[in-house]
C-alpha cells in the first residue's frame, strides 16, 4: 500500500534471502536471481543493487540540475560499492565519481551539491560516513 502523497509505489518481494529470486510484485516479469557477494552463486547482490540505484538516479537529477542552468546533460557517473567488515557485522563502502565533459570541476562540483539535495537515493544514502560524492578528471576505479 503506497504512502500518503506518493508518486509512484513499488513492492519488491525476497521470500528466500541470499537465494531465489526477489521480484516487483505485480509485475512478476520483473525478476531477478539473488546472491551474495561473499559466496559464489549466480545473482544479483544488494551491492550492485545499490550501485545502479544511485548511479541512475542521481546522473538523472544533475541532468535536472544542468537543465535548470541552461546547460546539456555532461554527466557520467561511476558508484563503486564494497563489502568489508565492521564490528558488529557488514557494511557497505559507496563511492560515487562524477566527471563531467563540457564543464569545470568547480562549475561541475555546484551541479552535484544541488543534485545531492534534489536525488532522493543521495539525499537517503549521503549523511553516512562511508558514502563519497566525488567530482573527478579520471575514474580511479
Amino acid at each position: 500500500m503506497a504512502v500518503e502523497g506518493s508518486l509512484y509505489h513499488t513492492e519488491i518481494v525476497n521470500e528466500r534471502g541470499l537465494t531465489g529470486q526477489s521480484y516487483v510484485r505485480g509485475d512478476e516479469g520483473l525478476s531477478l536471481g539473488v546472491s551474495s557477494s561473499l559466496v559464489k552463486s549466480p545473482g544479483t547482490n544488494p551491492e550492485q543493487f545499490i550501485g545502479f540505484a544511485l548511479s541512475t538516479c542521481f546522473n538523472a537529477t544533475i541532468g535536472i540540475v544542468e537543465e535548470q542552468h541552461k546547460l546539456k546533460h555532461d554527466s557520467v557517473i561511476h558508484t563503486g560499492v564494497d563489502i568489508v567488515k565492521d564490528t558488529k557485522g557488514y557494511k557497505f563502502i559507496v563511492r560515487c565519481q562524477i566527471m563531467f565533459h563540457e564543464i569545470d570541476n568547480s562549475q561541475g562540483q555546484q551541479m552535484v551539491n544541488e543534485a545531492l539535495d534534489q536525488c532522493p537515493v543521495a539525499k537517503l544514502l549521503k549523511d553516512h560516513d562511508n558514502v563519497t560524492f566525488e567530482v573527478v578528471d579520471k575514474f580511479d576505479f
